[in-house]
């Protein structure tokens, strides 16, 4: 009997934590992505102001990983982390780019596309060629589906820096910020479905534009991309599953007319 009753227990907790999970997948939307990539560029133009920096070219590879989560179909919080390692290769100075976004938003479109902005920091350098530095990045990112096999990604990053001064206000384009880096690219690849969780991936190529410590570097950008979310759900249809006491309603078959 008393083993009757352990059993019985369990039974009724893994039910109660189960429904928990189940109404919290209801309650939450979440998605990611993620970017494998390799950029090369090469500086174009005369540095405008530059007393130490000689980067003439620079090439990082690395990683993008960004998230979102929220509790309705359309607006999400953001947050992402990106690191980059590679080499100025004229100079062969190693160089570095990470930062990591704690705090953003995001707001989703159709299935998959997205249009998020974040807020970070983060550091930056080359050594021999780019002072090391401190940044604090502000970035927005937009990836766009068109039909299922092919995907707009694009990016663009305005930087504050400290702790380096000879590379504040050092983008010859904009004055309120120091630096600023932008992609646009073209995925090809397969949109899925598969247990109504929409997701894509594939190969992507890009363009590659950036303004660092005092000059103009133009470039491409290649690598792999895989994005994937959970269905949206609209509040309204959320709400309507469930009563007032966080119930799940039941579903009431109507009688055949045959």
């Amino acid at each position: 009997m008393k083993r009757a009753i352990v059993v019985l227990v369990v039974v009724l907790a893994s039910t109660a934590h189960a429904d928990r999970w189940r109404r919290a997948m209801d309650r939450w939307q979440g998605g990611a992505w993620l970017h494998y990539e390799l950029t090369g560029m090469q500086r174009v133009g005369d540095a405008f102001d530059c007393d130490a920096c000689a980067a003439e070219d620079l090439v990082l590879a690395g990683a993008r990983l960004h998230g979102f989560l929220g509790a309705n179909a359309s607006i999400a919080y953001h947050l992402g982390v990106d690191i980059a390692l590679g080499s100025t290769v004229r100079d062969a100075g190693f160089a570095y780019d990470l930062a990591l976004f704690p705090v953003g938003i995001l707001v989703r479109a159709g299935k998959t596309s997205i249009v998020g902005f974040g807020a970070g920091i983060g550091g930056m350098g080359g050594i021999g060629t780019i002072d090391d530095a401190l940044t604090f990045p502000v970035e927005m990112t937009a990836e766009i589906g068109i039909g299922r096999r092919v995907r707009v990604l694009s990016r663009a990053r305005v930087t504050s820096n400290a702790l380096a001064p000879t590379r504040q206000s050092a983008a010859s384009s904009i004055a309120f910020a120091d630096e600023l880096d932008a992609m646009l690219g073209l995925r090809i690849g397969r949109y899925y479905d598969d247990y109504g969780f929409p997701s894509g991936n594939g190969y992507f190529v890009g363009v590659s534009y950036r303004e660092l410590a005092g000059g103009s570097m133009l470039g491409l950008t290649i690598g792999y991309s895989i994005d994937l979310a959970m269905p949206r759900r609209w509040v309204e249809e959320r709400d309507a599953e469930y009563d007032d006491h966080g119930r799940r309603r039941r579903r009431v078959r109507m009688p055949s007319t045959q």
